[in-house]
């Protein structure tokens, strides 16, 4: 038997980008303040990675459109 993974992805529509910052945070805190099982380190690694990027990525959807909303204006 083959063992399946499911990603923990969100639709644009539901992301809330303070909740994933907080969780990242607190992901981070928890390696910072507390001695972590390796493998319970582990899926919360890879949980923290998948926050980074699901907010560098939404990072820059809005930086995109910032740049779009500036280029409306300078003429």
């Amino acid at each position: 038997m083959t063992k399946t993974t499911k990603k923990k992805t969100v639709s644009k529509s539901k992301f809330n980008f303070a909740e994933a910052f907080a969780e990242l945070e607190k992901i981070t805190e928890e390696f910072e303040n507390e001695t972590v099982d390796l493998e319970a380190g582990l899926k919360k690694f890879e949980r923290g990675l998948e926050l980074a990027s699901e907010l560098k990525t939404r990072l820059k959807e809005v930086e995109n459109k910032v740049e779009i909303i500036k280029k409306k204006f300078e003429d």
